[in-house]
């Protein structure tokens, strides 16, 4: 089989597809997503290959904002009901957190690893 190249907007509507996933993640716990138009170019820029195509903006949704998200909810610096902003900061994709780490909720020291949990991939 020949697949075709996708279009830019094409790709764009994968990263918002996979972004919504996150978002209806997040519902139950009242956390919005804010992701302006450079994150996305990002997320599409670093998911996307001429080789595989939109399979990688999974992948790169899942390791560049699930999972810090993850941790930043561990940490206490995003909480149920914020708005969540995704900028793209120096080159990198940036979740801007909302508190000061709060140390009743986890250790400081508290991390996601994403080859520990591989739970938190939805198929």
């Amino acid at each position: 089989m020949v697949f075709n190249k996708l279009s830019r907007s094409s790709i764009l509507k994968v990263v918002s597809l996979r972004l919504r996933d996150v978002q209806d993640r997040l519902k139950n716990r009242r956390i919005a997503l804010d992701v302006d138009d450079a994150a996305r170019q990002w997320l599409a820029n670093h998911g996307y290959s001429d080789l595989y195509g939109a399979r990688a903006i999974a992948r790169v949704v899942r390791t560049d904002v699930l999972f810090p998200l993850a941790q930043k909810l561990l940490r206490g610096t995003v909480r149920d009901g914020d708005l969540v902003k995704i900028r793209v900061d120096g080159g990198k994709l940036d979740i801007q957190d909302n508190h000061s780490p709060d140390p009743t909720v986890a250790r400081p020291d508290s991390e996601v690893n994403p080859e520990e949990h591989g739970s938190l991939e939805s198929t």
